[in-house]
């Protein structure tokens, strides 16, 4: 009888264990999914950020094609299908933040086709709030990471 209790207990044991590493493995695995995501976002987000940037400055390029750089940025870097990967993937914080810097990316971006266009936008205030954007984001992605520990 206490062998039969004693190995009750002992593939109790045995299961909690292999349950805890399974849990552990699983949280570390959808943490480098994360971490992954995370970086591919903000990698568009900043070559997207990059090409606009040269389309307000490259004043030798004609007129038309600096519109189109600024314009075509955001789809040349799969900025909008990462960023709905994110708000799949991440919790709704996230993708909320994900939200607010694609917003304020592509405010900065109309403001330099506007520009290149003849408008008086002033390209500092939307590039900044797109800087504080990405910056909130960057924040939540980190402690959102840190939380998968």
């Amino acid at each position: 009888m206490s062998a039969l209790i004693g190995g009750g207990i002992a593939v109790a044991s045995g299961w909690t264990v292999e349950r805890s590493r399974w849990k552990r493995d699983e949280q570390r695995h959808e943490r480098d999914r994360r971490t992954a995501l995370y970086a591919d976002y903000l990698a568009a987000l900043l070559s997207a950020r990059e090409q606009i940037w040269h389309a307000s400055r490259w004043h030798e390029l004609p007129r038309d094609e600096r519109v189109a750089l600024a314009r075509d940025s955001l789809r040349d870097f799969q900025v909008h299908p990462v960023r709905h990967q994110v708000s799949l993937v991440g919790p709704p914080e996230i993708g909320e933040l994900s939200y607010q810097a694609i917003r304020r990316l592509t405010a900065y971006r109309d403001a330099v086709i506007d520009r290149a266009n003849g408008g008086d936008a002033e390209l500092q205030p939307v590039e900044d709030a797109f800087n504080e954007a990405r910056k909130a984001l960057s924040n939540g992605m980190r402690a959102d990471l840190a939380s998968l520990r």
